[in-house]
């Protein structure tokens, strides 16, 4: 049986009142897996008799896939059709380029646009070997040769989102070649092959082989009873995460769905620590990475609109701003992940956009003129115009950081400057690493040591 956890509200919160996700607190199963490697977060794994696999007509588009769904009841997500991705245990996904087949082991969850299997290598020739000895890093730790399968069409749509296997690879691995080349260690994700594939009825889809990695950010806070981290905590995760979003604002590239459930653990032991709210998680080798590249854009390249998940939306976006969005719009969405780490909710929790625009008003201050100039969705800046901000913005506050120690300032300090509402004046990842609150020797907090008898270490 999965593990379960409750779903509630978080502890001593001084959020302001939003439409919530859930009305009622619920027990829902805790991933037995991962959370995982390019999809987003799922919050239960199926049964056996409930998986996808049994053979029929393959993966044929369905109708709600890029058109809607019939009978009324809207857009579908190409994963809704049951026949996209037939499947069976020991299926075969044959990596042309590489000469390696890779042997299905279990299905771990759905994306929009893709189902994420967990696989293993069958043969291992000395270029695969070369290749996969080289992630072993501080970042990439060896599980043997255990990977995840993102199997998705070749090119794809949904709403205002679309999919694209070759290029998603194509881009994790030039990030990764443009790494090496510098002589950095490489932070983000690696996609260790790209292929075209078949399922077990012929069907051709796009396979990305990825790094193994585990349970979300959403995942985390989740099992922490829907408390925030411990600022240690905090502090190192969202320093990996900037120094790879330097890595992309260095190549001009937006992802443009930064997110809790698209930050994935490399492993989630842990030790509880005691704190002023009850035991606290800490992770004893903390390491993040972004996943789930499929719409990141490199600036010169045709920007969709709009981007990012609602609660996630960067001004500039629901301002529909002169000159679009760009790589500052990332900073944003890591500012709102930061948030949610800190406090265990979101901030912005809204579906409503002028809802979105109060939210940020009360949290970070007036709209400067300059942006509601640039604006070119006059109902959006009307209301923004007419949002009573108070004299000082209220996020520290509402992350319970404000009257406190010299890191809880420096924290709520960093993520303000994320969250600045101009993206002109956002500060960059570069800047970001630089601050008291992630610079070696700053204010950041320290790591509790972990109490007697806490070990061995616990896994989600």
């Amino acid at each position: 049986m999965a593990r379960a956890f409750l779903l509630g509200g978080p502890l001593g919160s001084k959020l302001p009142p939003a439409s919530p996700i859930c009305t009622t607190a619920a027990w829902c199963p805790l991933p037995d897996a991962a959370s995982i490697v390019g999809v987003g977060t799922v919050l239960w794994r199926r049964e056996p008799s409930q998986r996808m696999g049994g053979r029929g007509k393959g993966g044929a588009r369905s109708k709600g896939g890029s058109k809607g769904g019939s009978g009324g009841k809207g857009p579908q997500k190409p994963t809704d059709d049951p026949s996209f991705v037939r499947w069976s245990k020991g299926m075969r996904l044959d990596g042309y380029p590489r000469g390696v087949t890779y042997i299905v082991e279990d299905y771990v969850a759905s994306g929009s646009f893709s189902r994420v299997f967990r696989v293993r290598v069958e043969t291992t020739p000395r270029t695969v070997a070369r290749s996969l000895e080289g992630a072993r890093n501080r970042w990439t730790k060896s599980r043997g040769e255990v990977f995840a399968a993102k199997v998705m069409r070749k090119e794809d749509s949904y709403i205002q989102y679309t999919s694209n296997g070759p290029k998603e690879g194509e881009l994790l691995q030039r990030l990764e070649s443009q790494q090496r080349e510098a002589g950095l260690e490489p932070l983000t994700m690696r996609c260790v092959d790209s292929f075209p594939t078949k399922d077990d009825v012929g069907q051709e889809y796009w396979c990305l082989i990825l790094e193994w990695l585990d349970a979300s950010l959403f995942d985390l806070v989740r099992s922490n009873g829907n408390r925030g981290l411990h600022l240690s905590m905090v502090r190192t995760l969202l320093r990996q995460l900037l120094e790879q979003l330097k890595v992309l604002q260095d190549l001009d590239c937006t992802h443009t769905d930064i997110k809790h459930k698209n930050c994935c653990l490399v492993s989630t032991e842990h030790y509880m620590a005691p704190s002023s709210d009850g035991a606290t998680m800490i992770l004893s080798d903390p390491m993040a990475k972004f996943i789930d590249y499929g719409n990141a854009v490199f600036e010169g390249a045709p920007k969709p609109h709009p981007i990012h998940t609602k609660q996630f939306r960067a001004p500039e976006v629901l301002l529909k701003v002169h000159g679009g969005w760009g790589p500052a719009s990332d900073t944003w969405t890591l500012g709102v992940t930061g948030c949610f780490l800190v406090s265990g909710q979101l901030i912005f929790n809204s579906h409503d956009p002028q809802e979105l625009l109060r939210l940020m008003g009360q949290a970070c201050g007036a709209f400067p003129p300059r942006l509601l100039l640039a604006a070119e969705d006059a109902r959006m800046r009307r209301c923004a115009e007419n949002i009573q901000a108070p004299r000082q913005p209220q996020l520290a506050s509402w992350l319970n950081l404000d009257r406190k120690g010299p890191a809880e300032a420096a924290c709520a300090d960093l993520l303000l400057n994320m969250l600045a509402l101009d993206p002109s004046e956002r500060i960059s990842a570069s800047d970001a690493l630089c601050h008291p609150f992630l610079a070696e020797n700053g204010e950041g907090a320290k790591v509790p040591v972990p109490p007697q008898g806490q070990l061995p270490l616990r896994r989600l």
